[in-house]
Formats: C-alpha cells, sequence, structure tokens
C-alpha cells in the first residue's frame, strides 16, 4: 500500500511549490514597484539646495536603480507567467534555474562570468578597509566576489584577526586579490574609483584592477544546515 501511494506525492507536491512560487513572485513584483516609486519619491524630496553636480550623480544613480528594478521586474514577470502556464516541463525549468541562482548567491557552487579583478598591495590595512571595499563593490553591481580564492557572501563573517583580516576564520594576508563577477561596465567603473582612492593612501603600494570577459571563481562556501525552532 505505501509502494503506490509514494507516486501519487510527487505532483502534489510540486503542484504546491509551483503555487507557493507563484505567490512569492507575486510579491516580489509589488514590492520592487513599491521600492521605485518611493526611491523617486525619497530623491525628489531630497533635490531642495542641491549643487548641480551632485544632481546630475542623483539622477545618474536614480536611472541606474530604476534600470536595474525593471529588469528584475521583467525577470520575475517572465517567471509567474511560466508558473502560472501550468506546463509542468515549464514550471520546473524556473524552480530549477532559481535553485541554482540561489545556490550561486549563497556561495555554495563555483561561478563563472564577466567581472573584474582588483589587486590591493599595502600594509596596515584593517577589516573595515576591506568590508568598505566589498560593499563599494557590491553597489558596483558585484554579484559573486572572492578574496585570496576566500568566497565572500552574507553570514561569511569578516573580522579582524591578530594575524590580520579574517574571513570565515582564515586570515587572508595582503595583497589582496578581490575576484568579482557581474556587470563588467559598473564594475569597472566602481575599480577606477577605488584604486584612484587607494593610490593616495599612504599605507597603499599598489592598487590595480583588470576587466575579463570570463572570471572564474571556483572557492564555495560549507553548506550550513537549516536550524529549526523547537
Amino acid at each position: 500500500m505505501s509502494a503506490r501511494s509514494r507516486p501519487a506525492r510527487g505532483p502534489r507536491r510540486r503542484s504546491t511549490a509551483r503555487g507557493v512560487s507563484v505567490w512569492l513572485i507575486a510579491l516580489a513584483v509589488a514590492f520592487i514597484a513599491t521600492v521605485q516609486i518611493r526611491s523617486q519619491a525619497e530623491v525628489e524630496r531630497s533635490l531642495a539646495g542641491t549643487d548641480t553636480t551632485s544632481l546630475a550623480f542623483l539622477i545618474d544613480d536614480l536611472h541606474r536603480a530604476n534600470d536595474l528594478l525593471d529588469a528584475e521586474t521583467t525577470d520575475l514577470t517572465k517567471r509567474q507567467v511560466a508558473l502560472q502556464s501550468g506546463t509542468s516541463g515549464a514550471a520546473d525549468q524556473v524552480l530549477t534555474d532559481e535553485a541554482n541562482r540561489l545556490r550561486a548567491l549563497e556561495g555554495l557552487v563555483p561561478v563563472h562570468g564577466p567581472g573584474v579583478v582588483l589587486v590591493i598591495d599595502a600594509g596596515g590595512l584593517k577589516v573595515l578597509d576591506l568590508q568598505d571595499a566589498l560593499n563599494n563593490l557590491a553597489v558596483g553591481g558585484a554579484e559573486a566576489i572572492a578574496v585570496n580564492d576566500r568566497r565572500v557572501v552574507a553570514g561569511v563573517p569578516i573580522e579582524q584577526a591578530p594575524g590580520g583580516v579574517a574571513i570565515g576564520g582564515v586570515v587572508v594576508p595582503p595583497p589582496w586579490t578581490i575576484t568579482t563577477i557581474g556587470d563588467a561596465n559598473r564594475l569597472a567603473e566602481t575599480a577606477e574609483l577605488m584604486t584612484q582612492q587607494l593610490r593616495a593612501d599612504r599605507r597603499v603600494r599598489q592598487a590595480t584592477y583588470r576587466v575579463e570577459a570570463d572570471v572564474v571563481i571556483r572557492a564555495v562556501v560549507s553548506e550550513r544546515p537549516f536550524v529549526y525552532a523547537t
């Protein structure tokens, strides 16, 4: 009896997963639209008394943010349509693609793509210096980051250790080779500004970057078990 009942569970589980995914995607689309409207309203409120140069940067940043939100909305809408189509193959492919994307974001699998490699050779840099660099690159479009072959994702601690700066408990001595994957043009602009600022720092001996068509990040983080409340 139990052997016969097992096959019937698969479709129900897939149907439930598709239903939940459709709901989550619809919620994400609504959230993105709200963020976009609020971002525009906040910028408009902050324009009073702003000089022309700063205003130009604000407008450029807003346009980039809106373009990214529009692209994300379009992508989510396509996924929603595929899930609502009722076609098992299309829905399963969407779920598989989403699972792979999440595994890449969590650093569980190697990734490759266009990006920028930044090299910082310096003495006396602290954890805040590395965190600032990583934050700038993330804002600049980095979707995956590694430092000296140590994968950097949300939840991996970056701390000041007795031997220097540590990522996930492992010290990463200079020079720092920061490997990033994402929008190569945006990352190049960010890296250019970063290297200019770094060269003005007396602690920095050298700061360079290069754009690559296919950056490979092989470093991964260990999969962490889920912890359920009791």
